[in-house]
């Protein structure tokens, strides 16, 4: 079902792309951080990810969350992943002030996207955006060092 463009042209635009990559999102509030992994991340990481932006003043609902993989589709022949072409056109779309990549796979297509590699672990640059790249933000959260880990990196977003 195709939904009549808003009257503001930016959020038509946004809206067009999210049915486009349905498959690929989760979230219905404003993409103002998005965070993209391979597969759907694990409610502990998306707890850490929400609470933190909550803690910056990004409000409750402000994550997007993108994956690779279509959601629920396993990994046989009609799970085409996101290619690095697709993400741009969905990062450039979507406009997040923010992105995070909670895993090497993601850090990987993103930097396909912007034609250069980013190092795991560390506060990065993507699509002129402040981002975090993790190698595997569901296994940091596992410790108490980990998560001290994974909340100074996430601390390198910008405040609201």
């Amino acid at each position: 079902m195709t939904k009549l463009p808003r009257s503001n042209i930016f959020s038509a635009s946004a809206d067009e792309l999210r049915d486009l990559f349905a498959d690929y999102l989760d979230g219905e509030g404003p993409c103002v951080v998005m965070a993209l992994s391979e597969r759907p991340l694990s409610p502990e990481a998306r707890n850490a990810i929400e609470k933190s932006l909550e803690s910056f003043g990004y409000g409750s609902d402000a994550c997007l969350y993108a994956t690779l993989l279509p959601a629920g589709k396993g990994t046989g022949e009609s799970a085409v992943p996101l290619d690095a072409q697709a993400l741009f056109l969905l990062m450039e779309g979507l406009d997040p002030l923010c992105v995070i990549c909670a895993d090497t796979a993601a850090i990987t297509r993103l930097g396909e996207a912007c034609r250069t590699t980013f190092e795991p672990d560390a506060p990065i640059r993507a699509f002129g955006r402040p981002a975090v790249a993790f190698r595997d933000l569901t296994s940091m959260l596992a410790t108490d060092a980990g998560k001290q880990r994974a909340w100074r990196l996430l601390k390198s977003l910008p405040k609201r």
